[in-house]
């Protein structure tokens, strides 16, 4: 019988060498999106990042109920806090219903030189329109190819009730 051994595997994943054999699957495009969108938070590419891992994904997907998911990106004045909107926009949930979900997971991707107060400004937003009993998980990825006021933000929310989906529109329920 062979011995079975538990290692840490401490080997570089490079996210973008994934996303071919994401496409090649029968998924349809919503699911694969939402996988390379998940990828990119959890697997960490530059120096500065600040990272999320799984248990920061299992926490936030652990409320179950309805989820969205959302994308913006922006570049220019402003750029997370633009990009946050956009995002918020894209996931279909709108600002009425944030203090409804118990779960959001954060992750912006940036030019290493963009101050980080941009950042604050932008999870301001967010704490001003959910719950105090919200968990919030937040992280980053830094882009030196990227212009300097580039910010790509995707969102996800977790733990909406779905007997209130009568009140709203929505398109990217997962």
């Amino acid at each position: 019988m062979e011995k079975f051994e538990l290692r840490e595997i401490n080997e570089t994943i490079d996210k973008k060498t994934l996303y071919p054999y994401i496409d090649a699957t029968e998924f349809n495009d919503k699911i694969k999106k939402a996988i390379k969108r998940m990828l990119g938070v959890v697997i960490p590419s530059g120096d500065n990042d600040i990272n999320l891992d799984f248990d920061d994904v299992k926490i936030i997907m652990r409320h179950g109920g309805m989820g969205f998911s959302g994308v913006g990106e922006h570049d220019g004045e402003n750029s997370a806090v633009e990009a946050l909107k956009k995002a918020i926009v894209d996931s279909s949930l709108d600002y009425n219903f944030m203090n409804q979900v118990s779960g959001i997971l954060i992750h912006f991707e940036l030019h290493p030189d963009l101050p980080i107060i941009n950042i604050a400004e932008a999870m301001d937003i967010i704490h001003k329109n959910t719950n105090n009993e919200a968990d919030i998980a937040w992280g980053t990825t830094t882009d030196r190819s990227i212009s300097k006021n580039y910010v790509k933000v995707t969102i996800l929310f977790t733990g909406f009730e779905k007997n209130k989906l009568k009140h709203m529109a929505v398109n990217n329920i997962y």
